[in-house]
């Protein structure tokens, strides 16, 4: 293999395939990019078995072939030799050496053979869905699908990836549960301290009817990142979706499924919190990062004290005698309030609220200092709700 290409390029691609290989594997096969030339298209596909994605890009090829390149060590250089002038690279079929001249100086690794590679079939035989007939967008060449604009997936994915569990004894939990019903798509995660509901719409039936996924968290981080329009469709084994797979311009991202029961969130969400507060996002969450740092480390435990048209927030460390406290404007109307939260969870849940509305206002509703507190923005959209379950004030 031989090909010459822009390093800034380069550099791209790379970046786009590594999220998907392992740091570390028992199979040292994973730890390698598949590198494929032909003609002047080269395709660089990794893997850790769970996540797989496959881009590529356009390189003056003078030479055809495959290799696995080392990933890490491939990074590494590229990043080190900065965005300016180009790369050649070029391999020796007879001992998997690797080759890499720039302007800087000459490189060499060893590679290995790409016939040790896994193969992987939901990649090589899943197919693209084409969007063809509007009025027949969900089923595409036989192929259940659909199409995200990049700031609607990273929607889903920004704001309720920080909300998942990381408790490997609850496997339901460790993804975002989508939930897709004709004209809108519900994205929710929960770790049992607060969940988050994120929800697309659109004015016609373009999704899927009754169709429920859970996506890992690792694969949400790299949607997280797209950057253009995203069609997503679903990969089945033995009649049974396993994989769902997102093509994003020339890449293509396949993640394995959580097969799990996702917990029947929507009996969580209050229906009956009659008391409201409104305050401004960035005002209370300033507040919070001071007055924690004032928090035992054991609770993390801060007081939430509403009364008329004010929020009093206080945190305090017994042991080290250190308290704070500090108060700021709300639009809260009745009687005297206090509950209690973790801050960590509350100040997360907060942060993930901002710049949704112009005023950056957020509209908190609830009942009982024991019964869970809902944050919203301040608009009639609904389409962005977070549950904080509140701790016992001691």
């Amino acid at each position: 293999m031989k090909f010459s290409a822009k390093l800034s390029d380069f550099q791209v691609c790379l970046q786009k395939a590594l999220p998907a290989m392992p740091r570390k594997s028992t199979l040292p096969v994973l730890e390698h990019l598949h590198f494929s030339l032909k003609n002047n298209a080269l395709q660089v596909i990794a893997t850790d078995q769970d996540v797989t994605i496959m881009t590529g890009m356009v390189v003056e090829g003078s030479l055809d072939g495959s290799i696995l390149v080392p990933g890490r060590r491939i990074s590494e250089i590229i990043k080190a030799l900065g965005i300016g002038g180009n790369i050649e690279f070029s391999t020796n079929d007879d001992n998997f050496e690797i080759t890499i001249n720039s302007d800087s100086g000459k490189y060499t690794m060893k590679g290995l053979d790409h016939m040790e590679y896994l193969n992987i079939p939901e990649l090589f035989e899943s197919e693209k869905p084409e969007y063809t007939d509007p009025d027949n967008i969900n089923k595409q060449n036989g192929i259940l699908s659909v199409e995200f604009t990049k700031e609607e997936i990273k929607k889903c994915a920004e704001k309720t990836v920080f909300a998942v569990s990381n408790d490997e004894f609850r496997p339901a939990m460790n993804g975002v549960f989508f939930q897709f019903r004709s004209t809108y798509v519900n994205a929710v995660s929960t770790d049992s301290f607060r969940l988050v509901r994120a929800v697309v719409r659109s004015e016609n039936a373009v999704y899927p009817d009754e169709l429920d996924l859970i996506i890992p968290a690792r694969s949400m981080d790299v949607l997280k990142k797209v950057d253009q329009d995203v069609k997503m469709s679903v990969i089945q084994i033995a009649e049974k979706i396993t994989h769902v797979r997102f093509d994003i311009g020339e890449t293509i991202f396949i993640s394995k499924l959580i097969d799990e029961k996702f917990p029947p969130w929507e009996s969580v969400i209050p229906a009956n919190n009659d008391k409201t507060a409104m305050f401004n996002q960035k005002e209370f969450l300033t507040a919070i990062k001071r007055v924690s740092i004032f928090t035992s480390v054991i609770s993390h435990q801060i007081r939430v004290t509403l009364e008329e048209n004010e929020i009093k927030i206080t945190g305090e460390d017994e042991e080290l005698g250190s308290q704070a406290k500090e108060t700021i404007k709300c639009d809260y109307m009745g009687e005297r309030f206090e509950i209690a939260f973790n801050y960590k969870y509350f100040e997360e849940a907060i942060q993930n609220l901002d710049g949704i509305t112009e005023d950056n206002l957020l509209v908190m509703s609830f009942s009982e200092s024991t019964r869970p507190v809902i944050l919203k923005p301040n608009n009639d959209l609904d389409d962005l709700l977070m549950l904080i379950m509140p701790v016992r004030i001691h």
